[in-house]
């Protein structure tokens, strides 16, 4: 029950906060987009839209058009004499909350399908050569962040921690998280005192951010193209999907072989026509004049 009336409230969020520009189309939109919604862009938004959607079907609260009910309670007066409203949100409340929500649940789907091993050695360095990346930076980022042992050479485990470290304890437990085992807590412990005022909740969830949409790209791109080896391999064992009456798609061989295109212009050799034979019923053909012979009658007188 409480599933259900969280994912209505999270509608209700969603609502408030007011429509998600999804046109990228142009450069210049494309790096606007990416540097909105505090360097998460919209897309990560947009996923967690679907994401919901996916949540509500199995608890059966889609209306006819197949849009999620919204609540603004979770505990209503008449379930709890004792619930009152504890906050009176803004459009402005409405998206920041609805933003972070998207970023940690978008973060935690990436962890729970890639082990930290990938995550530091192949995704997250992927995406700090990104271009799309790098034309968002980090605006507070400390010197000293990914060096290793202060070298001028880097690598990506402070970035990795971090991710790894706001799903632990999330912007609540920012404090907490500081005195956590992580690379970057034990750098910023040795840091210069300048550094450590400006290692803030707001200054860290601007590089989170800008990490989890490009990891939500990758991610993307990937289904995509599993999604395109699945059709092509399905093409190539000769299976098709047919849509079923009841819904799910079954699968079936494919007839033929499908001809090239050479087969279309190649020249076919005249086919002899047969000889028709008379049906037994019709009646027998005309015979040529010269194989009848005229015989002259005379007539009698009487």
């Amino acid at each position: 029950m409480f599933a259900k009336r969280a994912i209505m409230l999270l509608e209700a969020l969603k609502k408030q906060m007011g429509p998600v520009d999804l046109q990228y189309v142009g450069e210049k939109k494309i790096r606007a987009l990416n540097k909105s919604e505090n360097g998460l862009g919209t897309k990560v938004i947009h996923w967690m839209s679907k994401e919901m959607q996916r949540w509500a079907e199995p608890f059966g609260i889609l209306d006819s058009a197949g849009n999620i009910q919204s609540k603004t309670s979770i505990t209503p007066a008449k379930d709890h004499s004792q619930s009152h409203d504890a906050a009176i949100m803004t459009k402005r409340d409405c998206r920041t909350v609805f933003i972070q929500i998207a970023q940690q649940t978008r973060l935690r789907s990436i962890f729970l399908k890639n082990d930290q091993t990938r995550m530091r050695t192949d995704l997250v360095p992927k995406v700090l050569k990104q271009s799309s990346f790098l034309s968002t930076a980090w605006e507070d980022r400390p010197s000293w962040w990914n060096n290793v042992r202060g070298e001028s050479n880097s690598s990506c485990q402070d970035d990795v921690d971090l991710l790894a470290a706001i799903l632990d304890y999330g912007y609540g437990g920012f404090d907490s998280m500081l005195d956590g085992d992580y690379s970057f807590v034990s750098k910023l412990s040795k840091a210069p005192e300048e550094d450590t005022k400006a290692f803030t909740r707001a200054a860290v969830q601007c590089r989170i951010n800008h990490l989890t949409r490009e990891l939500h790209a990758l991610d993307d791109s990937e289904e995509m193209m599993n999604l395109v080896k699945k059709k092509q391999a399905k093409r190539k064992s000769g299976e098709v999907e047919v849509p079923s009456a009841n819904g799910p798609t079954k699968k079936k061989k494919s007839g033929g072989i499908q001809s090239g295109l050479k087969a279309f212009f190649q020249k076919t050799a005249p086919v002899p026509a047969k000889k028709q034979k008379t049906p037994p019923t019709s009646p027998e053909p005309a015979q040529d004049d010269s194989d009848v012979e005229i015989i002259a009658v005379k007539k009698r007188k009487c």
